[in-house]
């Protein structure tokens, strides 16, 4: 498993912001962070533009997530 950051933007109001998620290859973290983001930001899946990946992360053994989270 990796970590993936991304950087994003609502289209609406033109925030700039990062999100990341964990997951086993960048094209899975791909397919469902736009989702992800629309989800947290109380917003519909058109209104964000996920920008590109800023950086990976390993993660470690010990990683957990929590139910909010997942």
């Amino acid at each position: 498993m990796k970590r993936f950051l991304f950087e994003y933007t609502i289209l609406s109001t033109g925030a700039k912001r990062t999100f990341s998620i964990a997951e086993k290859s960048e094209e899975l973290a791909r397919q469902v962070i736009q989702e992800r983001i629309a989800d947290i930001e109380f917003t519909e899946l058109e209104d964000i533009q996920v920008e590109g990946l800023i950086k990976t992360l390993d993660l470690k053994d010990t990683y957990y997530e929590c139910e909010g989270c997942t």
